[in-house]
């Protein structure tokens, strides 16, 4: 089954086949010499429906030593597998049979999407796996791209798409470029049919990198576009425009229907102890994001209908859709005017201008209060109030608007949002530097600390909250640590404590040394430019400002005082300043990330900055007794 959507945050789902990541010494021994992969748009006179039949095959093979791969293809209620047969070297392996199962997580089963699933042994060098899949699309709306490339090399591949002249399709070639894919077309005069053939060779494996774009910028794929069709006296309409995409999703999130009577009893309980508009507003959207669990099936279909307001209430749990659903409910049964969003995360590369539900995988809520438009988007468990994450900053969004839309833009976010920001007071004492340390963190640099004491074990949050802060030295030593409120999105993060940092200082003789720098982000950020394959992105947008102030100790005066370091372009900002005034030494580094992403043309730059950087980082201030 092709991909409808890209499905599942650790299984890929590619072209013909979907497979669990696999490792790359697999990704090596075992190949693709050939495939063929049919699609047909077909009329289906009992259901009065067109459908899409997909008639799927691929052969692997084993290059070297013995090897078992996993063999997983996704369906669902609308993507039916008619039939999956497979052989190794011609004969049926025995005692292996496919297992129908559904898709979970942490143990909790999502409603309509499954897998089919089997191993696949080649037994040894030479070994020859044919699978073969049957299935059908029950609506071309879910029809949506067919991936070309999969984790294994593919030597050959072919694929045809036969579209009746009465079924409008729009073939849209991505990612094409740098592969050798070509195309042809041929009319079928006694089907009346367009047959578009593909045909493809050594098309590379697919790489998994830490912090790529996602697979709909980089692998070679075709989005399939269904606009309309007219047979048997039939007229179905599709997604010819946006507004057809609209009016589907908004009839399938109408027929929600919620308990009205327990989400105003949620809400006003929620409430009970906020006086003005804005207070109720944020209480609900805290609400939300603290007492809802997050599953994360950012790009499932799950039937695009969200559960109840109600029922979200009673689980507990609930997708970005379920959660998207009750905070408007919540908002709207105390009479706000809240809205749902469909949105495409920064995970995909289309947008509105494209439409199909290949555009959009996350649902958001928008509120409309005193003539402006927030964005609620609860699965983002730490964010405050219109604060943004970055996969969706600046991405087009619509919003529910009877029947018509509205189509904007979620407000663009400055690294200035996100800032970390850190104090140090500090005194030599012996070889040891004591004092007093200050922190505050926004935005995401908050969310990135407390969804990380949140993944911790109750018991262990405070030991890897102090492991956070001595950046996992166990010289650095806390004490006196406080913290502000940690269920308290609405404000910043902050922390004070004292430190003693033994062997923080060197002495040689009458001098000291002291560098002035205990965390030195991004010094191990040199990129691999043999080896990286793809643009590097960031989680998001960093601001870190970090200041400390040393005293000078009586009877010493400064030798040494490092020169002042900046590096300024478009997209990053590296600078560090050494001040000494009075008996003080004042170090302060700055590190803004305006854009989080790092392009393959940037990396030798980013590559020659950052050793740069590495380089102020060594430089040490030095102390000599007068």
């Amino acid at each position: 089954m092709t991909v409808k959507l890209l499905f599942f945050a650790t299984i890929l789902a590619i072209g013909g086949q979907t497979y669990a990541h696999i490792p790359p010494a697999k990704e090596k021994n075992v190949s693709i010499p050939e495939s063929k992969l049919k699609y047909e748009f077909v009329f289906n006179a009992l259901t009065n429906r067109v459908e899409v039949k997909e008639d799927l095959s691929t052969t692997y093979t084993c290059n070297t030593y013995r090897e078992t791969i996993p063999i997983i293809q996704p369906y669902n209620d609308l993507e039916l597998i008619d039939d999956v047969s497979f052989k190794v070297d011609g004969r049926m392996p025995r005692d292996i049979k496919p297992e129908f199962t559904y898709y979970k997580v942490k143990d909790i089963f999502y409603s309509d999407e499954r897998i089919c699933t089997f191993p696949l042994p080649l037994d040894k060098q030479g070994s020859k796996g044919v699978v073969n899949f049957k299935a059908t699309v029950l609506d071309p709306r879910f029809f949506t791209s067919i991936y070309l490339s999969e984790p294994y090399l593919v030597e050959n591949r072919e694929v045809t798409i036969k579209v009746p002249r009465w079924m409008h399709v729009d073939l849209k070639d991505m990612n094409f470029t740098g592969n050798s894919i070509q195309k042809s077309t041929d009319y079928d005069e006694k089907a009346d049919a367009d047959i578009y053939t593909y045909t493809m060779d050594n098309l590379k494996p697919q790489e998994h990198e830490k912090n790529s774009p996602g697979p709909t910028y980089l692998y070679p794929h075709i989005l399939v576009l269904a606009k309309s069709a007219e047979v048997k006296g039939n007229t179905f309409t599709y997604f010819n425009t946006l507004q057809d995409q609209y009016n589907w999703c908004h009839k399938i999130v109408s027929t929600t229907v919620n308990k009205d009577d327990i989400v105003k009893a949620k809400a006003l309980e929620i409430t009970k102890s906020s006086t003005t508009d804005m207070d109720k507003i944020k209480a609900i959207f805290y609400w939300v994001q603290n007492n809802i669990h997050y599953i994360a099936f950012e790009d499932g279909i799950a039937g695009f209908k969200p559960e109840s307001a109600d029922e979200v209430i009673r689980k507990n749990y609930g997708d970005c859709k379920g959660m998207a659903h009750l905070t408007k409910a919540l908002l709207k049964s105390l009479g706000y005017d809240a809205r749902l969003c469909w949105i495409g995360t920064d995970h995909i590369a289309y947008d509105y201008t494209t439409p199909s539900l290949a555009v959009d995988n996350h649902m958001i809520c928008a509120l409309i209060y005193q003539g402006k438009t927030y964005f609620l988007d609860a699965t983002e468990s730490y964010l405050g109030f219109n604060e943004y994450a970055e996969r969706i900053e600046g991405r087009q969004v619509l919003i529910e608007n009877g029947d018509q839309y509205l189509l904007t833009h979620i407000p663009a976010t400055t690294a200035a949002q996100n800032l970390g920001y850190e104090k140090r007071v500090l005194s030599i004492n012996g070889t040891s530097l004591t004092g007093h340390v200050e922190h505050s963190w926004k935005g995401e640099e908050k969310e990135y600390i407390l969804s990380g004491l949140n993944d911790s074990k109750k018991d262990e949050s405070a030991e890897a909250f102090n492991k956070y802060l001595n950046n996992n030295n166990n010289d650095y030593a806390i004490t006196n640590l406080s913290t502000s409120n940690v269920n308290d999105f609405d404000h910043d993060l902050t922390a004070r404590y004292d430190v003693n940092f033994k062997n923080g200082v060197s002495k040689f003789g009458k001098d000291y040394y002291v560098d002035m720098d205990f965390r030195k982000e991004f010094n191990d950020y040199v990129i691999d430019v043999a080896e990286r394959q793809y643009d590097y992105w960031f989680y998001y947008k960093h601001n870190i400002v970090c200041e400390t102030q040393l005293a000078i100790p009586a009877g010493y005066q400064v030798t040494t005082l490092p020169a002042d370091f900046l590096i300024k372009n478009n997209n990053y900002e590296f600078s560090i300043q050494y001040t000494k005034t009075n008996d003080n030494v004042t170090y302060k580094k700055s590190l803004v990330l305006k854009n989080s992403r790092v392009s393959k043309a940037q990396f030798a730059q980013w590559n020659a900055d950052i050793a740069k950087l590495n380089a102020a980082y060594n430089q040490q201030l030095v102390l000599t007794a007068k």
